[in-house]
């Protein structure tokens, strides 16, 4: 048998309903619960972001050095739009882009039509 209310009589006789305040108790505690996981999931998502980071940048100047002999080099950037992560195989002694990973022509092309469709907005009303 179950029993969803529980009534209880106080002192002055008032009837008050057991479930519903502790059921109410219970959702703001786990709305803390979720909010304090979600605080902590940022902050791990933050580390790892630097952690990645760093972990490139190290991979990079290995890169480096082992193309160093070969008169090439890796050069990391950012699209400006996008904001995706793109690498550049350039030749040291004529300064030539070898490589794009991805392509910078195919990234402008993802901005223009973020544009186009409107999901990117770069001006103030």
């Amino acid at each position: 048998m179950k029993i969803d209310n529980l009534s209880q009589v106080d002192k002055t006789g008032s009837v008050r309903k057991v479930e519903a305040s502790k059921n109410q108790s219970i959702k703001e505690s786990r709305k803390k619960d979720t909010i304090k996981k979600q605080n902590k999931m940022d902050i791990d998502k933050e580390i790892q972001q630097i952690m990645t980071d760093k972990m490139m940048d190290k991979s990079v100047n290995q890169a480096n050095s082992a193309l160093k002999q070969h008169h090439r080099r890796i050069d990391r950037s950012v699209h400006e739009t996008t904001k995706t992560v793109m690498y550049t195989m350039v030749d040291t002694e004529t300064d030539e882009i070898i490589r794009e990973f991805p392509p910078k022509k195919i990234q402008d092309m993802i901005a223009k039509m973020w544009e186009l469709a409107g999901l990117f907005v770069d001006e103030e009303v």
